[in-house]
């Protein structure tokens, strides 16, 4: 059997706009599925998402805190 495990990295990048928000300190974003979103493309969201950001969360962090499961 093989077992194959992939570490993402500490790159956060948007998955609708490719915007990199590895150094930046805003905050939100929200994700659907394993799509991760940023804040800016939260806001022309037309579906509601899976999970949010937590008040005052940057998105980089929230996109951490989902990777780790």
């Amino acid at each position: 059997e093989v077992i194959a495990t992939c570490d993402p990295g500490d790159e956060v990048i948007c998955d609708f706009c490719n915007d990199s928000y590895t150094e930046s300190e805003e905050t939100g974003g929200s994700a659907i599925g394993t799509w991760a979103i940023c804040p800016k493309c939260t806001k022309d969201l037309k579906e509601e998402p899976d999970q949010r950001a937590k008040e005052g969360e940057t998105f980089r962090d929230f996109v951490y805190r989902l990777r780790k499961g």
